[in-house]
């Protein structure tokens, strides 16, 4: 099962998601605490394995500033969590995450609209993993869910969803911005664990 550490500020917290076991790495180019350099990010992802995902995230900035982010940084995918329209994903030229805060069967019909790479669930404060993400992640295939604060909580999301990947921001941080090796280390060994105790779990389709 893939996962994204997501929120990475620096090159300690980087090697600190590689060393765990982590798949991707997200770099956040909108304003707060986790926000990265695009140069900073560019010498990250020059000692990074070929086959390893670098994304940068965004929320509602213009395309112009994205596409400028995209290229002074080097990162090989952008994520959209904001309210970008599909023509503005379609826009970019690199592979899209598009971030949704709740997969039910009416947002089926926004979501079928984005060629995405891959999409991603992530309820913010507005509650629980619904249980129709998991009809979503079964259809679209490559879906993200956003881990829990309580990584305890992730065997249980990831039993319902059965998702191609986990999506670790917060819970892995031991401040804004600043990434706990230990937590990471949690993290990558609860969604192991959940991945090998669902793999012969079916999700039905209605």
């Amino acid at each position: 099962m893939h996962i994204k550490i997501c929120g990475i500020a620096s090159k300690r917290d980087a090697d600190a998601a590689l060393a765990e076991g982590a798949d991707s790495l997200g770099f956040a180019f909108m304003r707060g605490p986790r926000r990265a350099d695009p140069r900073f990010v560019r010498e990250i992802i020059r000692s990074l394995p070929d086959t390893f995902l670098s994304v940068g995230v965004f929320r509602n900035q213009p395309l112009d500033d994205v596409r400028s982010i995209l290229t002074e940084s080097g990162v090989r995918a952008a994520q959209l969590n904001g309210s970008e329209p599909p023509e503005f994903a379609a826009a970019l030229g690199v592979p899209v995450i598009k971030a949704f805060s709740t997969f039910t069967r009416r947002s089926l019909e926004e979501v079928s609209r984005y060629d995405s790479f891959a999409y991603l669930a992530d309820p913010g404060g507005r509650g629980a993993v619904d249980a129709d993400w998991a009809a979503c992640a079964k259809k679209f295939g490559r879906v993200l869910v956003s881990a829990p604060p309580d990584v305890g909580a992730l065997h249980d999301v990831i039993h319902r969803v059965r998702p191609w990947g986990v999506d670790a921001a917060g819970c892995t941080d031991s401040a804004p911005g600043v990434k706990d090796p230990a937590r990471i280390r949690a993290v990558v060994a609860a969604v192991r664990a959940a991945a090998h105790d669902t793999q012969k779990i079916r999700v039905t389709i209605r």
